[in-house]
Order: structure tokens, then sequence, then C-alpha cells
């Protein structure tokens, strides 16, 4: 590796500990600043934004010239001079002006709900795109039901104001504007008595709507409880079935129930307070123009006449029409930007694994794996493994072995690059993990985890999954290898079975065997089996201890195993006890040793689970 590889390396990392695994945030509780970013998502879209607008506004104009013409013709056709014929044409102008508004109308809402739909979509990419890329800490730290909820039910808040809310604003906003221009046309004294009312109106939208948008968010974080609880109840209902706890888990859910409904009824409850209040200001309004239009009318009748007071009572009620829109929309947004900061809140959740700007080349890997002086705790200031020191030649089969708790899981998981160290370094053939980038890390290493996951989809492409490419006869023959292919071939639709839900219509060793073959089809340089076996009986364990050396050969290989009398055969056996390495040597070099390893392979045929916090004398 070169110097400047080294020094940058060092520089991105610092001295001491690593880059944590604390959730790092940059708070998007700004609200300029959310709707900033928010605007940002329109991206070539901005047209279709633009002919709305041009629509809303031809629409607004129409509308507010609509009620001008009234009022001439009923004061000049009907009123001062009546002329039948010539206020029925103007009827006939009100028909064609409508029209045209209602079809510039349909425009805006067609316009406006294409670019909300792909600015959504645009979202929920970004955000699906953005967790793939998180570290494992990420979703260590965080409810996945909140996370689910953050990408739905939140960015789907943003898009009820996005197709709703914002249309009505630029509507209001272009009508309140028209009308007041053609009331201040029409008539000084009484455009300020419908104005009269404004002051009110901005004081209950600003009280109630910093109401609003606290309770929204408070209601959107109580939705992710909610979320949360109801995944991880489904997820655990074996255990929950298996142990009578179905009336403690109905009262915990009750509990999360409980508080998300009462967010729910605070935050509704002072959202709808606001059109109440408005529809009173609305209400005194009009009866003040009202009052006010008929004294002038009766006291100065060559200025006043009931067309123009008809004409304004008309303008009155379309001007406070667009403030309860304006209000009702105004919740409507407190809530889409609560929602968009919760949104932005994982945006801009850090990449916790910082990736190398120049990453090293992954030419002709031999696999010789190194720790040196690796320490690593998921919380700081708690190390759960401490100055570890080992190395891994090619194609050698290395152990670890130890009491739960011991650490094992965690070497692994720092190896395949979950997580980063603390201290100290991992090199694969001399070079430092952290200057490979993760993909090449990980297309080096193929993982058998004690939990096998499965997608919704059939045998065929779960067990493709790591190679797409392959053929079905590479298929088949990685099946055969790790004694999966007997009972696939069984099943009614062979490797065309689909498979529910985590492949929960399959026995624990099916998946097992079946998430072995997976790895096998992937050709890894590096193995890694996590328990590989521990969901496997034992004569079935039997049948594919074969296969498993075959597949080892070759290859560096790393075995967590609780069963020890899988791992008597393993070149090199790593014992982990007090979250270090305490003992290592082959089975009959420890075993011969007398020490840990001696203890807990005697105590193992005891049938005695041992654990970290056993003494072991």
């Amino acid at each position: 590796m070169s110097d400047n590889n080294q020094t940058n390396r060092k520089n991105r990392r610092g001295f001491g500990p690593g880059p944590g695994h604390g959730m790092n945030f940059d708070k998007a509780g700004n609200f300029k600043a959310s709707m900033k970013r928010l605007l940002k998502y329109f991206g070539k879209d901005k047209a279709l934004l633009v002919i709305g607008i041009i629509a809303i506004l031809v629409s607004v104009v129409l509308n507010t010239i609509a009620p001008g013409i009234l009022g001439a013709a009923i004061t000049d056709h009907l009123e001062r001079n009546l002329d039948i014929a010539a206020f029925v044409s103007q009827m006939v102008v009100l028909l064609i002006i409508y029209s045209a508004a209602f079809l510039t109308n349909i425009m805006s809402t067609i316009a406006v709900s294409f670019m909300s739909n792909r600015v959504i979509f645009r979202m929920r990419r970004e955000g699906f795109d953005h967790i793939q890329r998180l570290s494992i800490s990420y979703f260590d730290k965080k409810g996945i039901g909140d996370i689910i909820s953050r990408l739905t039910n939140d960015i789907d808040m943003v898009y009820q104001f996005m197709s709703n809310g914002f249309i009505n604003t630029i509507n209001a906003f272009f009508s309140l504007t028209g009308i007041m221009i053609a009331m201040f046309i029409l008539n000084i004294p009484l455009t300020f008595a419908v104005l009269a009312t404004l002051p009110v109106v901005g004081v209950i939208m600003v009280i109630i709507g910093k109401q609003v948008r606290a309770s929204a968010k408070e209601r959107q974080s109580q939705v992710g409880r909610l979320s949360a609880a109801i995944e991880e109840s489904v997820a655990g209902m074996k255990v929950i079935q298996s142990f009578h706890r179905e009336k403690t888990e109905q009262v915990k859910f009750e509990g999360v129930n409980q508080a998300a409904r009462d967010a729910s009824i605070q935050m509704e409850t002072k959202s709808y307070m606001m059109m109440p209040l408005m529809q009173l200001v609305n209400v005194f309004g009009l009866v003040f123009v009202i009052g006010i239009g008929g004294v002038l009318t009766v006291a100065n009748p060559s200025v006043y006449s009931i067309g123009l007071l008809t004409a304004f009572i008309v303008y009155a009620r379309k001007f406070f029409e667009p403030l309860r829109q304006v209000a009702q929309v105004y919740n409507m947004f407190q809530s889409a930007m609560a929602g968009a900061e919760r949104v932005f809140e994982v945006f801009d959740s850090k990449e916790e694994l910082p990736a190398p700007e120049n990453p090293a080349k992954i030419e002709d890997v031999q696999g010789r794996v190194v720790f040196e002086n690796v320490s690593f705790g998921y919380v700081a200031d708690s190390p759960v493994i401490s100055d570890i020191n080992f190395h891994a030649d090619p194609g050698q089969v290395t152990a670890i072995v130890g009491p739960t708790g011991a650490g094992k899981t965690t070497i692994i998981n720092l190896l395949a690059r979950f997580y980063d160290v603390n201290t100290g370094s991992i090199k694969i053939d001399e070079t430092d993990l952290r200057d490979y980038s993760r993909d090449d890390i990980r297309s080096l290493m193929g993982i058998v985890l004690q939990e096998p996951f499965f997608f919704a989809t059939t045998i065929r492409e779960n067990l493709m999954y790591g190679r797409p490419g392959a053929t079905d006869e590479e298929m088949i023959e990685a099946a055969k290898l790790a004694n999966a292919h007997h009972f696939i071939s069984c099943l009614p639709e062979g490797y065309n079975t689909p498979l529910t839900e985590r492949g929960m219509n399959l026995s624990q060793g099916e998946r097992q065997l079946l998430a072995i073959a997976r790895t096998v089809l992937t050709d890894p340089k590096i193995l890694i089996l996590d328990e590989a076996t521990s969901s496997i009986d034992s004569l079935t364990e039997v049948h594919i201890q074969q296969g498993l050396l075959r597949l080892m050969e070759g290859r560096t290989s790393f075995v967590i195993a609780h069963r020890l009398s899988t791992i008597k055969n393993a070149d090199r056996i790593l014992v982990v006890h007090d979250h270090k390495i305490v003992e290592e040597g082959t089975h009959s070099e420890l075993m011969a040793s007398g020490g840990f390893y001696n203890k807990l392979y005697s105590i193992q045929f005891q049938k005695v689970d041992v654990t970290e916090d056993m003494e072991i004398d």
C-alpha cells in the first residue's frame, strides 16, 4: 500500500477510536431549510409547476372578473335601465367565462398531479437508495417500524400537501390578490370593510399553526412507534404464542395504540379549531360588509347601488373562501413539514462507514486475513473485543469458539465490514480493509448467518440472489453440494416453489441448507459460517459436512460453532473469552493443554449451555 493511501486513511480515521457508531444526524428541524430541500426535488418538473401556476392564474382572473360583470349587468340592465336582452347576453358571457375557468382549473390539477407524483417518486427512491448504504449500526439503533413509517406515512403527508394543498395555496394567493385588486377598483371604503378581518385571520393562523405542526410531528412519531410495535409483534408471533404472552402483548400494544390515538386526537382537534374560527370570522365579515354597504347605498345611492353591493357580497364570499382554504391548507402544510423533517432525518443520517477516495484494487486476491490489535465496542467505553491479534493464511480454516457473548460474531461482523474497528486494523493481503470499497469486500465473501433471510419469491431467485447470471446447472450443483437438492426436488414446484416472507413455509433446517447453497453459488474467496449448522439436526449435519469441506477447499474460511465437535478438523481454533483470545491452536493441541478449550469441550458433552458469565475453573 502506498504512503499516500496510508496517510489518507489516517487522516480519514484520525487517531484513536474510529468514526463511532452513534446516530449522526444533521437535524432538519429548520423550517426554511426543509422547504428549500423539498423544492430541489422538483427538478425538471418545474415546467409542470409553471404550467400549473399559469393555468391557476388564468382560472383566478376569469373567476375574479365574473362578479364585476354580474354587478354591472344588474346595475346597468336591471336596476337603472331595464334591458332583458342585454342582461341575457351578459349572462351568456358569464357562462363562457366560468366554463373557461373550469377547464383551466382542470389543466392545473392535472399538471400539479403529475408534478407531485414525480417529486414523491424521487423522494421515495432517494430514501430507499440511502438506507441501502447505511451501516448495520443504524438499523441496530433505529426501529424498523419507525424507518418504514418515515418512508411511507411521512412521505405521504408531503404528497397530500403537494397534490391537494399546493394547488389550493396557489389558487388562494392569486384569488386573494385578484379579488383585492377588483374590489379596490370598484370601491375603496367597502374594500377596507372586507379587509378589516385580515388581522384576526393572521393571528388565528399563526397561533394554531404552530400548535398543529408540533402536534403533527408528535403524531407521526407515535405512528412510527405503532408501526414498530406491529412489525415486532408479527415477527415474534411464534415466541409470543409459545410463551402464552398474547395478553401481555395486547396490553403493551394497547398502550402504544392509545398514545397514537391521543396524539392524533390532539393534532386533529387543534387542526379543526381553525375552520370554526374562520367560519365565525367569515360570518362577522359578511355581516359587517352588508351592514356598511346597506347604509352607504341608502345614504348615497348615486355612488352606491344594489348591483355594487351585490358584487361586493360575492367578492366578500370569494375573499373569505380562499382564506378558509389557506387556513385548511396551512394545517396540511404544517403536517407536511413535520413529515418532511422526519424524512430528512433519515436522508441526513451519515453513512458511518466512510468510503476511500481512491479504493485499492482487488486483483488476484489470495485471501490472507490479519487482525492487528483490533478493539471494538458497539457502545463507547463498552468494548466487546479487545486487542485481538491473529492471522489466517489462504485456504486455511479458522474456527472461532467461546461462550455466548464472548465476541465471536463481532469478529465476523468486523471482517465483513458491517462495522469499523475502533482501534487497530484488519487486512486482506496486506491491505487495510478500509482501503477497499465495500462492494469489493462483500464480493470476496460468502456469509451464512445463523438466522438466514429469504425474500418472498421463488427458491430459484433466492438461490441466484448473489449471482443472478448463474446457470441452472450451476445452481443445482450448488444445491447438491449443500444437500438441498433432494428436498427442493420433492416440492410440488421444485426450484420454482414460491417462498413466503423470510421463507417461513420451509423448516428451519431447510432454510439453513438453502442459505448454504446460496453462498456456495457465489463462489466466494473468503467463507464465513456463523453458526451455519446450529439449526440443522445431527443427521442432516453429517450429510453436509463433506460438502462444506469441499466448499472450503482453496478458500480462507471462518467457522463459528457452538457444537465443538463440528470444528475438530479446523486448521486453527481461536478461543475467545472475556473479550479477547485466550487460546489458539488445533483441536488436539488445545485438548492436550488442558486449558479453557478443554473445559469447554468437556462441559459441552455434559449438555450444559456455556455462557460468557459462567465461571470455568
